[in-house]
């Protein structure tokens, strides 16, 4: 039974700082960590999960009233707190005696974040002044669009302000996606919302970057031009997950892919949720390590497939599949007792959550444990 084999595991030698510190990580890693986990964290000193976006407003309201300057310090930069929550934040530090300095640096982050929301979007330049005013009329448009400079194919700059002010205007849109200069119809496809027509047309487009700045911006990118997209384009910071992670993006039928000699586009097979249980074990046997890192974190890969992943000559391979759930809990413990393999161990979303909570103590010794530890 396994829960034998974890109270085995809370029973055994009392972990060093460095496999604790790996435990933590890789807990605050999980994209499903619960809140309670992410609390208990909170006392640790592995606190880079707080950047993440997403987090339960249980944990952000805990960082900002916390004590450490490394817990509300991190939360403040992070951009995600509310304003309710800044202002919790300045009361705590208030009361705590922070400096005047302190607290006008951080009302001046706040007030710098709330700015940064009211701009148009990501990936659009802001405008030459608060009194700067896009053209108006068609005409005006198309006098403004003809002065643009032609920029080589290579040129990856932002998209033109005046442009991003006329987002809401679909006619505009219509216009300036027509336009000859690639400049302007890549600042079209920085729009959030376009007319169905408009991203169709841009989803054709000559210039791949068009295609690649719509797929990652616009919510109306058609599927077929976020499938070629991911065919050549590997993501971005600004844009994580974009273009794989877009609501159009297709899932029905993409087993058809399975045979395609392109590793990126063979792995997208699994995306399908038709695919069968067997596709996820041929796949993990694939002779590109990326394909095999994609079948190492599908649910439907059997445990034996699982496990021998594990072995696999790459080491991201081995990583992705130390966090796959049908892994044996004798086998998740014993990873998770290796310092090599601890911190990925610690995202299997099949580890207790009893355990995991005695894991994110920031103090914790052998037989300090939970009572009970569900099988």
């Amino acid at each position: 039974m396994s829960d034998g084999v974890w109270e085995m595991f809370l029973a055994g030698a009392e972990p060093g700082a460095e496999l604790r510190r790996r435990w933590r990580s890789g807990l605050g890693g999980r994209p499903d960590a619960s809140a309670e986990v992410l609390l208990a964290l909170l006392e640790g000193d592995e606190l880079h999960f707080l950047y993440r976006r997403g987090l339960p407003a249980p944990v952000l309201d805990a960082a900002v009233v916390h004590p450490s300057k490394g817990v509300w310090g991190r939360v403040a930069e992070s951009g995600a707190l509310s304003p309710a929550q800044w202002e919790r934040l300045l009361d705590a530090l208030a009361g705590r005696g922070a400096s005047g300095a302190l607290l006008a640096g951080l009302r001046e982050m706040r007030d710098d974040f709330a700015a940064r929301g009211e701009r148009t979007a990501v990936g659009v330049e802001r405008p030459p002044g608060p009194d700067a005013v896009p053209p108006r009329t068609p005409a005006d448009i198309a006098a403004l669009a003809d002065t643009v400079p032609e920029i080589p194919a290579e040129d990856r700059t932002y998209g033109l302000w005046w442009v991003g002010a006329l987002f809401h205007d679909p006619d505009a849109m219509r216009q300036l996606a027509a336009h000859p200069n690639r400049w302007v119809r890549r600042s079209v496809a920085r729009a959030p919302r376009l007319p169905a027509d408009v991203a169709a047309r841009l989803g054709r487009d000559e210039d791949r970057v068009v295609r690649l700045f719509l797929s990652e911006s616009c919510a109306d990118a058609p599927a077929e031009t976020l499938l070629d997209v991911w065919s050549w384009w590997s993501g971005s910071f600004s844009f994580p997950g974009r273009p794989r992670n877009h609501p159009n993006f297709p899932r029905e039928g993409l087993r058809r892919h399975a045979d395609d000699p392109r590793p990126r586009v063979r792995l997208l097979a699994l995306d399908d949720p038709a695919a069968p249980p067997m596709l996820a074990v041929r796949l993990a046997a694939d002779p590109d390590p990326e394909v095999r890192a994609r079948a190492a974190e599908d649910p439907r890969l059997p445990s034996a497939s699982a496990l021998a992943l594990l072995d696999d000559p790459d080491p991201t391979v081995r990583r992705v599949a130390a966090r796959h759930p049908a892994l044996p809990a004798a086998t998740l413990a014993a990873l998770l007792r290796d310092p090599g393999t601890a911190e990925d161990a610690a995202r299997n979303p099949a580890l207790p959550l009893p355990v995991a909570l005695w894991m994110a103590a920031a103090d914790l010794a052998a037989g300090d444990h939970p009572e009970a530890i569900p099988a």
